[in-house]
């Protein structure tokens, strides 16, 4: 009883003394730099937490009762830039002094915030799911370009040269440059054009809960802003290569050459010749520019002796398999603090043969690596992809108070696409065929060998590559697309900031697509068409703050004109492959404005994020979110001239937005100033998904009987809990550890997954199915390690082993999803039965995927000039990642596994034709170790 008793006084002692723990304070005096006077009604508060204060009329301030701990202080005044102080030590019974001292500024696009400290983890201000990777981020890691970047971030799978973000479609995303969108529609890749690394200044991928100034994405938002010019002059070139004639068994020589240029100052004419002269502008202009090309031949072991660009330049700009351009180039005129004016001009030429550069066909093909494996004889016959971009963009930011400013930006895009048999029309083009050539071969059936001489032979088919003629498809298209978009900020005070806005954007798009082109005047299958579509977006949206909570909400409204082209097939009897009941609506279901019909779309958002105790935040959103569906499922075929028979598929001139409803919830904590640790959890329906389904057509014209058309019925779904630690310890190590776990469901994993089940590919679909690209489990480490100049490891060495740096990523991902097999039986010779199981499809993962990529660089200073030196190794340790799955075994396939019986097995050679080649495809694993060194020089 005795010992009860002390235990029961130790607890209540424990806790009292737990509530009675000395608090501790904040204080000090916020002046005007210039005045040196005392600020009144400065915002002085700890981030992420309930506390704060206002300055008094001396701008005298005190937060009390602050639970001991390690903060960030911001103190916030509008006119004022904003200062930040981090790791600010509250210790009990103690007071912290921090006088500060406020410059003025004028409001901006980018609120100038001034930190003191290290830059703080702790993210309390955000809403969503937001990740910012800066340029110097980018410098030390592997990476080339955007895609790079985003793929990178926990929620984002890339697959086949797809990027899917939390379980959405490949062009489900919006991206953004400098506040504009630059994706090609009509490719159906999600992006469009391509930026080098080194010209960007941020990235910022938004998984979930964004803002309603973000339109016409249903999965995520990546939104780039590019650099300037500075007041100094600044250059640097670099240049990288992996033939170092090293033994092929340990490191794939893809004979590549990269180069890169890059030049920022102030604008010489402007600085220098018109003062000479006795000119002058007013303010300060800079520019920036940035070039860079890229040339591989990839891993393969196959290219062409030419790659033949039919719209650029013939083969002046192929020198490899894999040609890449980029270059951008940008002038910042400042007029004066309030008026800011700059223009840019970019532009990205990508020529290759990959067949993933283009999503948007005639004809359904299965997701693939992209290498044109049955043309590796003759792959200057294959197919070849010149994808052109150019993006133009004026933008004027005016600051009229300390309160207002607005934006304006016109912009023109420019995207152009060809796919042709490397550089040919498509009136030049010849059927491939793959030909036995003597001395033949034969065999007879039942025999695991060939065997000739018995009394009933067979030829042997051939092997499978084609070894005379070109592509399947002929293909161009493009898109020119001109658009103003304006927005207004107003902060109503400095803890409530209003934005509206509005967008308007004149499409002109053109597509031309043939399929097997030596078939008649215009092959077997065409579609021609040319749309001048419209479309736009208004949205407000507030946010505001009150005791350390953050309230986001904002509405958006976006509306569409497909255009006259759709108009007039509408009401047109002769375009047969609309149904009456799709007419009727279409007219039904939209509006009239000016001559022409249109719809539109509400979608709220709100954002909340709250500390729920000391430098913990929980954040949540809802919204809804529209995307415009493809082109292609709207206009194919609605020119009645285009149509020439059912096996086709016909646009539908009624499809709505696929629309997604998305909740998030999340937790983000700080233990340290230097160690945050982020959780989230997510749910998103999405309605509205455009599949295929059979239609009735009765006409003289084409054959009578069913087609094909496009339809909003399909619905997926997409789950999933993300986890984040970032971690630093002082300048020498930077880290993040990151995973997820995902489930995304569906009826279908492409739209023409109806047209599959019509002809009879696959059985019907009567539940939801697991997506081809869902990848349920995903890990990502990085680490930097930077080791500063004269300040070596165990001070050793010092000028030689210190001013460097080594990063790692170590990346582990689930498998391929695919459809298992069944053993049913065996043939006559022996060889087993594999039956596709469409009961459990796509149910099964595949072998799972892990690389590790490392890069070393060594800082020097030369004769005036900074150098870097540069070892960078992608899958440091060779692993085989397969991304065509044997779906008896569940890898990529080796020689002697079991294969499914509509593969040609080498084990037991059959009449089967043509043979597939899947099993020996070199695209079957991801690319093995790869080495590149190089040497960049700062001047």
């Amino acid at each position: 009883m005795r010992i009860l008793y002390t235990i029961v006084i130790l607890v209540v002692v424990s806790v009292v003394s737990l509530f009675s723990q000395g608090k501790g304070a904040i204080s000090g005096r916020v002046i005007d730099v210039k005045s040196g006077e005392g600020l009144p009604s400065v915002n002085v508060k700890i981030k992420g937490t309930y506390y704060g204060a206002s300055s008094d009329f001396d701008g005298n301030y005190v937060i009390r009762n602050v639970n001991p701990g390690v903060y960030t202080v911001e103190f916030l005044v509008l006119g004022y830039k904003a200062v930040q102080h981090t790791g600010v030590k509250v210790k009990e019974d103690e007071s912290v002094v921090i006088n500060q001292k406020l410059e003025e500024t004028v409001l901006t696009l980018d609120q100038e915030v001034v930190i003191i400290g290290e830059k703080p983890l702790f993210r309390p201000d955000e809403t969503s799911s937001l990740r910012s990777i800066s340029a110097e981020d980018m410098e030390v890691s592997v990476v080339e370009n955007i895609n790079d970047v985003v793929s990178q971030q926990v929620g984002v799978v890339q697959t086949d040269n797809e990027i899917h973000i939390r379980g959405g479609r490949t062009n489900e995303s919006a991206f953004l440059l400098d506040g504009v969108s630059v994706q090609d529609p009509l490719a159906g890749t999600g992006f469009g054009l391509q930026l080098s690394a080194e010209a960007i200044e941020e990235v910022q991928v938004i998984t979930g809960g964004y803002n309603a100034e973000f339109g016409q994405a249903t999965s995520g938002v990546v939104q780039v802003k590019t650099k300037e010019g500075t007041e100094k002059y600044f250059g640097s070139v670099e240049y990288r290569f992996d033939h170092l004639g090293l033994p092929k068994a340990s490191f794939q020589d893809m004979n590549s050459d990269i180069y890169g240029l890059t030049l920022s100052g102030p604008e010489p004419f402007t600085t220098q010749l018109l003062p000479a002269i006795g000119l002058s502008i007013p303010g300060s202009l800079t520019f920036f520019t940035n070039f860079y090309g890229g040339f591989s031949d990839g891993f393969m072991n196959a290219r062409a002796q030419k790659v033949v660009s039919s719209i650029f330049y013939d083969t002046r700009f192929t020198p490899r398999q894999e040609n890449n351009w980029f270059w951008l180039g940008k002038l910042t005129w400042n007029i004066s603090s309030l008026i800011r004016i700059s223009y840019s001009y970019n532009n990205s030429i990508a020529i290759n043969q990959n067949s993933q550069s283009l999503q948007t066909n005639l004809e359904y093909t299965e997701p693939s690596p992209g290498f044109q494996y049955e043309y590796q004889n003759i792959l200057d016959n294959a197919l070849t992809y010149t994808h052109r971009n150019q993006f133009h963009s004026l933008a004027l930011t005016h600051t009229l108070s300390n309160q207002l400013f607005y934006e304006v930006k016109l912009t023109h895009y420019f995207t152009h696409l060809r796919s042709d048999a490397n550089g040919k029309d498509y009136t030049q083009y010849q059927e491939p065929k793959d030909i036995n050539s003597p001395p033949l071969q034969y065999y007879s059936p039942g025999s695991t060998k060939y065997t000739p001489g018995h009394d009933t032979l067979y030829v042997i088919p051939g092997d499978g590559f084609w070894d005379y003629g070109n592509g399947y498809t002929w293909h161009d298209h493009y898109v020119s697309e001109n658009t103003i978009k304006a927005d207004v900020t107003y902060h109503l005070s400095e803890t409530n900031k209003f934005k509206t806005g509005a967008e308007v954007k004149l499409q002109e798009m053109q597509n031309i697509d043939i399929y097997q082109p030596w078939v008649g005047a215009l092959g077997l299958n065409n579609d021609i068409y040319k749309v001048s579509p419209t479309s736009g977006s208004m949205y407000a949206q507030n946010s505001v703050t009150f005791s350390g909570m953050i309230l986001n909400f904002g509405l958006r409204f976006d509306y569409w004109f497909p255009g006259k082209y759709v108009d007039n097939a509408v009401n047109d009897p002769s375009v047969v492959t609309i149904p009456d009941d799709i007419r009727k609506s279409y007219k039904e279901n939209s509006y009239e404005l000016f001559g022409q019909r249109w719809k539109g779309r509400l979608s709220p958002r709100i954002g909340i994020s709250h500390p729920v105790s000391d430098n913990q935040m929980l954040f949540f959103s809802y919204g809804h979110f529209s995307k415009l569906p493809r082109p292609q499922f709207v206009y194919a075929k609605l020119n009645p001239s285009s149509a020439q028979s059912t096996f086709q598929k016909f646009g539908n001139p009624d499809l709505n937005p696929e629309t997604t409803v998305s909740y998030e919830i999340g937790l983000q904590t700080q233990f340290t100033n230097d160690d945050v640790l982020t959780v989230t959890a997510y749910y998103k329906d999405i309605f509205d998904y455009v599949s295929t389904r059979q239609a009735k057509v009765t006409s003289s014209r084409i054959s009578t009987g069913n087609f094909i058309t496009y339809v909003n019925q399909d619905y997926a779904r997409s789950r999933g809990i993300e986890a984040e630690y970032r971690k630093r310890i002082g300048h020498w190590f930077r880290g993040s550890l990151s995973g997820s776990y995902s489930i995304t469901t569906g009826k279908s994993s492409s739209a023409d997954q109806g047209t599959l089940v019509a002809r009879g590919i696959e059985d019907e679909a009567i539940k939801e199915n697991f997506v081809s690209w869902d990848r349920p489990f995903q890990f990502n480490l990085v680490t930097t390690f930077n080791v500063v100049k004269n300040e070596p490891l165990f001070d050793f060495a010092p000028g030689v082993l210190d001013d460097y740096s080594v990063y790692f990523r170590f990346f582990y991902q689930s498998g391929k999803r695919y459809t298992p097999t069944m053993l049913s039986g065996y043939q006559p010779n022996g060889r087993p039965i594999y039956v596709s199981d469409q009961t459990n499809r796509l149910g099964a993962i595949g072998e799972d995927w892990f690389w590790v990529d490392m890069n070393f660089e060594k800082y020097l200073s030369f004769v005036g000039f900074d150098f870097t030196f540069s070892v960078q190794i992608k899958n440091l340790l060779n692993n085989k990642n397969s991304t065509i799955i044997n779906p008896v075994t569940g890898k990529g396939y080796e020689f002697g596994d079991a294969t499914p019986t509509s593969w040609n097995d080498p084990m037991y050679p059959d009449l089967q034709a043509p043979v597939s080649p899947y099993p020996y495809n070199p695209a079957r694993y991801l690319s093995g170790r790869n080495l590149q060194v190089g040497m960049k020089m700062k001047f």
